[in-house]
């Protein structure tokens, strides 16, 4: 009787932790990368250095970058070069226009008068025709002016009070200027947070490729540990509840953490070759759910975590196994091995 009571308050007490020897620590990696293809100038950080969050890391050689920022600003010089050309030009047009006008109103008024003494017999036929002909002439400029007017206006975009640095061409050119002087500041490569440089693979001289990494950085951010439970176990494992871990790395250590999340999908939803269970081959198999454990605040004496060690949980559900739990466990165990005989 003291056997059987024994093994009841182990049973009892057992489900209340959850434990796990697959589980690992993590932290956040950001894989550094050129935006800019280039020659290594200077390498500034050597491996596992740790850096501060904009410490210059290393520079890319900067000239062909210098080269194409003037190339953009005298591209950009002429634009407005134009533009201004353009407005003076318009600006003198408008004022050969009202001279036109009124030396064609004036032509036109001596035709007139010329009409009417050729027409009293006053002044001869000859006189007449060459007025007419000059007013002629004069409306004719007139048109060509206008015309050249209105290509002018086309030119500064039917504004001609437009800002230089608001027209279309201007501003084409401001953008190569922009994009040029931005690609100069990418060749200074800069840690984008705090945290220790590691696989540093770059050396002086040697040629980058924009967007392909060659070193990393982990953050300080505090790490977490990603447990994998299996799916057995965690019928009533969720957020909040405490856990204690402890690490290979530093044994007999107790760190104090709380579960963060759980996963929605298991590990082998995601694998690159996902289960295929409608086969005649099937095998069941435990599957496995990572959860994400929140490490407290560090104390003042606590070592350095390191991403990627080995770690042991202990989740502490608050949940005691009932008497009554007996006989659904024994019944599940019963159907278990009744679909075993059956067979998948």
């Amino acid at each position: 009787a003291l056997v059987v009571l024994g093994g009841l308050l182990i049973w009892q007490q057992g489900g209340r932790y959850i434990t796990s020897e697959n589980a690992y620590v993590r932290a956040d990696i950001v894989q550094i990368a050129p935006e800019v293809s280039g020659r290594v100038a200077e390498v500034l950080v050597r491996d596992h250095a740790r850096v501060e969050a904009g410490t210059l890391l290393l520079r890319i050689d900067p000239d062909p970058f210098r080269l194409t920022v003037e190339k953009a600003e005298a591209e950009l010089d002429a634009a407005r070069t134009l533009v201004e050309i353009a407005r003076a030009t318009y600006r003198e047009t408008q004022s050969e226009l009202g001279e036109l006008q009124a030396r064609a109103e004036y032509l036109q008024r001596q035709a007139r008068r010329q009409q009417d003494l050729a027409a009293r017999g006053v002044s001869p036929t000859t006189r007449l025709e060459e007025t007419q002909n000059d007013a002629d002439v004069a409306r004719e400029r007139i048109n060509v002016v206008r015309q050249r007017l209105v290509r002018l206006l086309t030119t500064l975009k039917g504004n001609p009070d437009l800002p230089v640095d608001e027209h279309p061409n201007v501003r084409e050119r401001l953008v190569d200027r922009d994009r040029a002087a931005l690609d100069l500041a990418r060749t200074r490569i800069v840690a984008p947070v705090a945290g220790t440089v590691v696989n540093m693979r770059v050396q002086r001289g040697e040629q980058l490729r924009a967007a392909t990494p060659f070193f990393a950085l982990v953050s300080d951010r505090r790490p977490w540990v990603d447990a994998n439970l299996k799916e057995t176990t965690l019928a009533h494992v969720s957020i909040g509840q405490r856990v204690e871990v402890l690490l290979d790395l530093y044994p007999g250590r107790i760190w104090q953490g709380e579960v963060e999340s759980i996963s929605p999908a298991t590990g082998a939803e995601f694998a690159i070759l996902p289960p295929q269970n409608a086969s005649g081959n099937w095998v069941k198999v435990v599957q496995r759910l990572p959860v994400r454990i929140r490490l407290l605040p560090p104390h003042a004496d606590e070592p350095p975590l390191r991403a990627g060690v080995t770690a042991s949980v202990s989740i502490d559900t608050g949940r005691q196994r009932r008497l009554g739990d007996i006989t659904t466990y024994l019944s599940g165990l019963v159907i278990g091995s009744s679909a075993q005989g059956l067979g998948p």
